[in-house]
């Protein structure tokens, strides 16, 4: 017979050593993002310098494009809600998290257009930080993809309540919804996750529900009243000190 212990701490391990590569693979992109993003102000100042000769035009110029590094450097702020304490259960708060997240998508996906709408009851989860940035930048992201460039009143919802001892969590959008096979081909998800993203094969949605189910939760997709997707988590709820036990 395992060792229920031995079998509960190797669980612990590979959740731990998922968050950790996750963690790694964003703060690479968000270094390579910063780097595309500094690189193309340079040159924005450098093109203002040789094309004008009046001065408060030029300092206005200069003032806009370091005023937007400034933007994507403050957005990289983590916010007090969130530390990369790996594996470790603390309060949470969902808003600015969950702002920050959406934010740092935007900027990727390039849909500025597009409206977050906060329905949080509660404000704070006591869960793992980094687990719950990689979840809802992955189901950010997966909204803003499918988004309607086209359409106006775009929109991306994130909704949270408890229920039955467990917290809920609802991501839903008014996009174009996902193509059949889009997003799901590596539904038996056996490959580390930066290596899936960099192979390009569509595994933000599974990488969301391997940290739900290692982390005993649920998550589901809904059907779609009108248009766009929607997707259902439940979490479960921890007290601190039982967990640390």
């Amino acid at each position: 017979m395992p060792d229920p212990w031995s079998t509960q701490s190797a669980d612990r391990l590979i959740a731990y050593a998922t968050d950790l590569e996750l963690e790694v693979d964003r703060l690479r992109r968000q270094r390579e993002f910063v780097e595309r993003e500094t690189v193309r102000t340079v040159t924005r100042v450098r093109q203002a310098c040789a094309a004008s000769s009046d001065a408060a035009e030029l300092r206005a110029a200069v003032s806009a494009a370091v005023g937007e590094l400034s933007a994507v450097v403050r957005d990289l702020h983590d916010t007090r809600g969130y530390h990369p304490a790996h594996d470790q259960v603390v309060a949470v708060a969902v808003r600015p998290l969950a702002e920050q997240a959406f934010r740092w998508q935007q900027r990727l996906t390039g849909s500025s257009r597009v409206e977050l709408r906060l329905d949080l009851q509660p404000d704070h989860l006591e869960w793992f930080p980094a687990r719950l940035r990689h979840i809802l930048d992955n189901l950010f992201a997966h909204a803003l993809r499918h988004h309607d460039p086209t359409a106006d009143g775009c929109w991306v919802g994130l909704h949270l309540r408890t229920a039955d001892g467990r917290y809920e969590l609802r991501v839903a959008d008014n996009g174009t919804g996902v193509p059949d096979g889009a997003d799901r081909r590596t539904h038996n998800f056996r490959y580390p996750p930066a290596w899936v993203r960099e192979a390009d094969l569509g595994a933000g949605l599974e990488v969301v529900r391997r940290l739900v189910e290692q982390s005993d939760g649920t998550f589901a997709s809904c059907p779609s009243r009108d248009s766009g997707s929607e997707f259902v988590l439940t979490l479960p709820r921890y007290d601190l000190l039982d967990y640390l036990e």
